[in-house]
């Protein structure tokens, strides 16, 4: 299964250049990042990225998850900010209601 962690790791990968630097900004070792690309790879049946000597190119496969990455990810960090805001009471709606009884002196 897809989930947003393979997703930072497929951007971390393209903005970085190499498993050891996408590894160093994910806070993972590289050996443990080469496992999950690994692990995801055979999840889905397919390689995300070609060795071109000390070089790493995306597949297809590769090409579309990192494109989907791109317009999901600064989703999730949006949807964060914004419940957190919820949460600390700094966004939200304010509902105010009033009655009016035909018994009291006006409303």
């Amino acid at each position: 299964m897809l989930d947003r962690n393979h997703l930072e790791i497929l951007s971390a990968v393209d903005r970085y250049g190499s498993l050891t630097a996408a590894a160093e900004t994910l806070n993972l070792t590289q050996s443990a990042l080469s496992h999950a690309i690994r692990k995801l790879e055979q999840q889905l049946g397919t390689a995300l990225w070609v060795r071109e000597g000390r070089q790493l190119r995306l597949t297809q496969s590769g090409e579309y998850l990192l494109a989907l990455a791109n317009r999901l990810l600064p989703q999730f960090e949006h949807a964060e900010r914004l419940v957190d805001q919820f949460a600390k009471g700094q966004r939200g709606s304010l509902r105010v209601g009033m009655e009016c009884h035909p018994a009291t002196n006006g409303c």
